[in-house]
């Protein structure tokens, strides 16, 4: 998605929530403001209709409707600024405020609900004034019983006026605050979008092999975050970048060296001039010890291709630890002797099966052996002890070596990383270890001291 797409995405729902919100409350105060206006004028009304109707429950009654209304009419609307009208218990009005004694028939639904004891209220056109008006009708009793119907008619349209013009205050308003929300949001969404805006380009730049292009960190949130993480990432692949070439370099000249040998001997013994048949078999002996060296690293480097691509997948069975141990042992009972090493192998006598991927723990055992036997002195030792605990087996590997410098001790297992010292190879020998104990569940961890040798423990879960 484009920074445009966000930024529009950003605003269109900041300018959604904040006109649903205005628009809510604009509503709700107009309908508030109509309701408070049409009740204030219809309780008064209603207020005044119940006076008059109780002034003439209590002084008029003696007489009949039509007579009160001949000699009594102002009565009605002395307390009133509403039309008044004066309808019998047929319906028939028989006086209206601004127009006497007219013979007409009402059958408004507040009149027949008057008629049966109750007051009545209704919202109609007036066909006269082409007015709106708001009608109270009320029950005239006389001892109890309903002699006819008192209304009051009055104009609402000053009231419909005032209504509009809070209204409009009212949108006036929602549309201020719809107008500040929205440039609010604008600077909300740009303030979310400029930086990563920002972050965009630089990863641009870095994605195009410029590494050293670092992003300023300026807010302390989850943007400064993934500020913080792109950088992190580039010097994570400038250091990979720079193992890499060094890894590159470092097999180049492991490549080289036997190539450079073999080729040598090769020629040497292609032209004849060893006479010497104890010669001859040592130049073969070199070809064949460098081959093997050659195969090794190939090895290495195609196991490490397969990790890398996730293609490893492990053969697991059930084995016999014990055995394997021993064969290891003997394997490198030869190095050891050769190099002048004291080899000891101890293990436990209750070691248990095993399910695990024989020849890759071979290979775990064997290149951290070879490693421990590279490192170690002549009259020096090298130390293999399994046992098993807590559900755990545990083989640890331990030299009295020149031991690992500090600094490079949390690193000896990074893919490329190649030790300071000159007996350090490729890099990658410790990195197959490591991805071949995580495989098998297990972990793989080495401690040391520079002149005081390595231990390293190999721990794998018993299944």
């Amino acid at each position: 998605m484009s920074l445009k797409g966000i930024r529009a995405r950003l605003l269109g729902s900041y300018l959604f929530i904040i006109v649903v919100t205005v628009v809510s409350f604009e509503l709700f105060f107009i309908i508030a403001v109509d309701k408070y206006y049409y009740n204030n004028i219809e309780n008064l009304l209603l207020n005044q209709i119940r006076v008059s109707a109780n002034f003439y429950d209590t002084y008029l009654s003696t007489n009949t409707l039509k007579e009160n209304v001949q000699n009594n009419a102002d009565v009605f609307w002395n307390n009133t600024h509403a039309e008044v009208q004066i309808i019998d218990n047929s319906g028939n009005m028989l006086m209206d405020s601004i127009g006497n004694f007219v013979e007409t028939k009402v059958k408004s639904k507040d009149v027949k609900k008057a008629l049966h004891g109750e007051a009545g209220k209704v919202i109609a056109w007036d066909k006269n004034s082409k007015e709106k008006v708001l009608c109270i009708s009320y029950p005239l009793k006389s001892k109890g019983k309903i002699e006819g119907v008192l209304r009051f008619i009055t104009s609402v349209e000053d009231v419909d006026m005032t209504i509009i013009k809070i209204s409009f205050v009212l949108i006036l308003i929602g549309i201020s605050i719809i107008a500040i929300g929205g440039m609010s949001s604008m600077f909300l969404s740009n303030s979310i979008v400029r930086p990563l805006r920002e972050i965009t380009e630089m990863a641009k730049k870095i994605s195009s092999g410029n590494f050293n292009e670092r992003i300023v960190k300026k807010r302390d949130d989850e943007i400064g975050e993934l500020s913080d993480t792109i950088n992190v990432m580039a010097d994570e692949i400038l250091k990979n970048d720079k193992l890499k070439n060094e890894f590159m370099a470092s097999v180049s000249h492991e490549l080289r060296t036997p190539l450079t040998s073999i080729k040598g001997w090769a020629s040497t013994i292609r032209t004849g001039n060893l006479d010497d048949k104890e010669e001859i078999i040592s130049g073969l002996n070199i070809i064949e010890a460098e081959s093997d060296r050659l195969s090794k690293l190939v090895e290495e480097l195609l196991d490490f291709s397969k990790f890398i691509s996730g293609k490893i997948v492990l053969k697991r069975n059930d084995v016999n630890i014990v055995n394997t141990i021993l064969y290891i042992q003997k394997q490198m009972s030869l190095k050891a002797l050769r190099s002048n090493i004291k080899f000891v192998v101890t293990m436990d006598d209750n070691i248990p099966i095993v399910l695990v991927d024989e020849n890759r723990i071979k290979q775990v055992l064997i290149n951290v052996l070879d490693n421990a036997f590279k490192f170690t002195e002549e009259n020096g030792t090298v130390e293999l002890k399994v046992k098993s605990e807590n559900g755990n087996l545990i083989m640890t590997v331990k030299d009295s070596g020149i031991g690992i410098p500090e600094s490079d001790l949390p690193r000896v297992t990074e893919k490329f990383f190649k030790g300071k010292s000159s007996k350090s190879s490729n890099g990658i020998g410790l990195s197959i270890c490591k991805e071949i104990v995580e495989l098998h569940n297990g972990k793989i961890e080495i401690f040391s001291e520079p002149g005081n040798g390595t231990e390293v423990r190999i721990t794998i879960p018993i299944l």
